[in-house]
């Protein structure tokens, strides 16, 4: 009888824990950036003097980086 009863309890303790659901792992996809070797010469890059000219400069400079590096990724236009 005494053994009944040992067996009842331990089957009551461990009864808390067989109502816990278990989900199963879920796979989450991210995507992960990878440098890329890019052997572009970049240009001289103008000085800045304020002038409207140099701004120009800047920008052109600015267009013909951001076209090498799209080359090096394989970007096309």
């Amino acid at each position: 009888m005494r053994s009944l009863i040992i067996f009842a309890l331990v089957v009551l303790l461990l009864a808390g824990c067989a109502d816990k659901h278990i989900s199963e792992p879920t796979v989450v996809y991210k995507e992960k950036l990878v440098p890329v070797r890019c052997d572009a010469k970049l240009p001289v890059k103008p000085e800045n003097d304020g002038t409207f000219e140099t701004h120009r400069a800047k920008m052109i400079y600015l267009l013909e980086c951001e076209n090498l590096l799209k080359q090096c990724i394989g970007i096309k236009e």
